[in-house]
């Protein structure tokens, strides 16, 4: 048996379901969170995805600072973004 649970999210006014572990739900939640809001501040909405993945790869070759992903919470992000880019296409 399975130790994964269905996760729906929205993405971009898009319902994603995901399946994840239970102690990677929060952190997945979060990362839609920060997503959405990276998307909401791109007046290119055509490109949005793509600047915001650019975006957080470019923060990920900066020194770290305060306030940052975990490892795992930008794993997570990651994954999430590649899920989402699939669905768009």
């Amino acid at each position: 048996m399975s130790n994964k649970e269905v996760l729906d999210l929205m993405i971009m006014g898009k319902k994603i379901s995901i399946a994840c572990p239970p102690k990677d739900k929060e952190g997945l939640i979060k990362a839609a969170e920060i997503l959405n809001e990276q998307i909401e501040s791109i007046p290119d909405k055509s490109n949005a995805l793509i600047l915001t993945s650019l975006d957080l790869a470019f923060k990920r070759q900066l020194p770290q600072e305060g306030d940052t992903l975990s490892t795992g919470e930008e794993k997570n992000l990651n994954d999430l973004v590649s899920k989402i880019e699939q669905s768009l296409n």
